[in-house]
């Protein structure tokens, strides 16, 4: 009856107007229900979320704070790594500043080691009658202690520019490969003969050298290989050839053609490394006519074998190359 009275006074219209509204929103409610579900429910799902996000909040939390004291404690053994590396240098510097000879200025590497009464060394291969830093007689006084350290420091490369340190096993090995040693240019010597370091040979030679033909005939370091260069001469002439260049898969070789002993004529190819190395590479020579490409001829001869170590002098490379006497 209360409802009833609620519409008395009302016109057809608005009260069909009014409840065409409620429907509405009835219809609006049960809609959102069935596409949210229970209200109650979906509080219990966002909590249950959260909860589990501040757990993984919480384990990566753990996880970084674990991980920034790895690297602190990380950090400080580098920091005490490198305190000790910079200790064991400075003493090695003083004992190697204490064990250099004072003549030649180069730490020995092998006994005995000369030592005068006042206890001053000296490397086995300066020694003479007297002290070179007191002037006092030498006599035939050596040093164990000093032995003992030689054998036990690291020792400083020394070739110029290389300054790397090794044991003394190492150190031996590494003087024979050291890419900075000393050697003597690989051209006649006739021509050339300078000394330089073994990784300036190259430019060296590409420059300046006046034993080599590579001003005029580089082309030939295209990289690719077998390359022929064919070298037209008077078998009467009683001077070397120039030599050539020739880069190829990362390696140097040197080509020479020299004059040798008793008339013959010496052809060789080096290796800008060392023996070692050379064990790598076989090279082949033939030398023929030029009217005889396919070297079918009688006068063909042919040489096979290991490339020349850079170390070797010019007399060793004459004695070890191809020999070829033009008077046959």
């Amino acid at each position: 009856m209360e409802g009833l009275e609620k519409y008395n006074n009302l016109d057809s219209e608005t009260i069909n107007r009014e409840f065409k509204e409620e429907s509405e929103k009835k219809k609006s409610t049960d809609g959102l229900k069935k596409e949210h579900g229970n209200s109650e429910d979906g509080d219990d799902s966002t909590s249950n979320g959260l909860t589990d996000l501040n757990k993984k909040i919480e384990q990566l939390q753990k996880q970084n704070n674990a991980l920034t004291e790895d690297l602190r404690k990380a950090a400080g053994i580098k920091k005490e790594k490198d305190n000790l590396e910079k200790k064991y240098a400075t003493l090695t510097s003083k004992l190697q500043d204490k064990l250099e000879c004072p003549v030649c200025l180069e730490v020995p590497i092998s006994g005995p080691v000369p030592v005068c009464p006042n206890g001053h060394f000296v490397c086995s291969k300066c020694k003479e009658s007297h002290c070179p830093t007191c002037r006092n007689r030498m006599f035939n006084g050596k040093s164990l202690l000093a032995l003992e350290i030689i054998e036990n420091i690291e020792h400083m490369c020394r070739n110029e520019d290389c300054g790397k340190l090794f044991t003394l096993a190492e150190y031996q090995i590494h003087l024979k490969s050291c890419k900075q040693r000393i050697v003597t240019c690989p051209a006649p010597t006739e021509y050339c003969g300078k000394k330089l370091a073994l990784n300036k040979v190259y430019d060296h030679v590409l420059g300046e050298c006046g034993g080599s033909l590579n001003k005029d005939k580089n082309q030939l370091n295209d990289g690719k290989l077998p390359s022929t260069l064919t070298l037209s001469f008077t078998p009467s002439s009683k001077r070397s050839f120039y030599g050539l260049a020739i880069q190829t898969v990362g390696d140097i070789f040197y080509v020479n053609f020299e004059m040798g002993l008793d008339g013959y004529w010496v052809f060789s190819i080096q290796l800008l490394g060392d023996a070692l190395e050379c064990e790598n590479y076989e090279v082949n020579i033939y030398v023929h006519k030029v009217d005889d490409k396919k070297m079918k001829g009688k006068h063909v001869h042919t040489f096979s074998g290991e490339p020349l170590p850079i170390d070797i002098d010019q007399g060793t490379r004459k004695r070890s190359g191809m020999m070829v006497s033009f008077m046959q």
